[in-house]
């Protein structure tokens, strides 16, 4: 398989912090990839220096075999990287429809006019809001701002989908409902990486999984492998388990 994202000897630090320690891995095209880890092992700022939030201290982040580390968010966007946040952001004056289209507008290259209404609500319908464009998005659930804001990240037609515990907070059934989104996702060919913490999503949808722990990555390989890993045991439920 041809990679899409190779991450190579990525560091972070903060004054004498050190969040990310050297962590390097891959992700071919067609992939959905599990980020995983305990809380504060990396994680997230990981994927902000693939979204271009952060900038590495060190190392290198090529896209296609394009090197993006340190560029503007708003760059590596335009190159075909989308995401969502572990804290829903959402643009809470503006309606459904509105939260949808401004992604649309600022994508490369933008989409405007009666093209851009009709993806709309292509996009809403396939997330599960569809007909409700014109709700204000403020007045929506939790769970139904985290739908849009996934249809947000899909009007760019990304490359690379970057997912923070987009699927934490759902009830069982909307966990399946969410699962069976992102296999559709991977269908149409696109490339996912996802920080999550249930397991049975984890399973279900990532035929491999990266973990970290205390910003160095312990384990890569094929999910249930790793999740049988004793190292792995023992960063998330300590070494009596391991």
């Amino acid at each position: 398989m041809t990679a899409l994202i190779e991450i190579t000897g990525l560091r972070k630090q903060f004054g004498g912090l050190t969040a990310v320690d050297d962590v390097s891995f891959v992700v071919a095209e067609g992939e959905i990839v599990a980020l995983l880890g305990p809380n504060g092992s990396g994680k997230t700022t990981v994927l902000n220096m693939i979204s271009g939030a952060l900038a590495p201290t060190s190392g290198a982040i090529r896209l296609a075999g394009e090197e993006i580390a340190g560029l503007g968010p708003h760059r590596i966007a335009h190159k075909g990287v989308a995401r969502t946040f572990q804290l829903v952001r959402i643009l809470p004056s503006l309606t459904v429809g509105e939260n949808v289209m401004a992604a649309l507008a600022f994508r490369h290259p933008p989409v405007w006019g009666g093209a851009a209404e009709a993806r709309v609500e292509t996009l809403l319908e396939e997330i599960g809001l569809g007909g409700r464009g014109a709700e204000r998005a403020d007045n929506l659930t939790y769970i139904d701002q985290k739908r849009m804001e996934l249809a947000r990240a899909l009007a760019a037609e990304p490359r690379l989908l970057l997912l923070d515990e987009w699927l934490s907070g759902l009830n069982p059934t909307e966990l399946q409902v969410g699962i069976e989104l992102i296999l559709s996702l991977r269908r149409s060919g696109m490339t996912v990486l996802l920080v999550e913490h249930i397991m049975e999503a984890v399973r279900a949808l990532c035929s491999r999984a990266v973990v970290m722990n205390a910003g160095r990555t312990i384990a890569d390989g094929p999910t249930e492998a790793v999740l049988a890993d004793a190292d792995v045991i023992r960063a998330y439920l300590g070494e009596d388990h391991a």
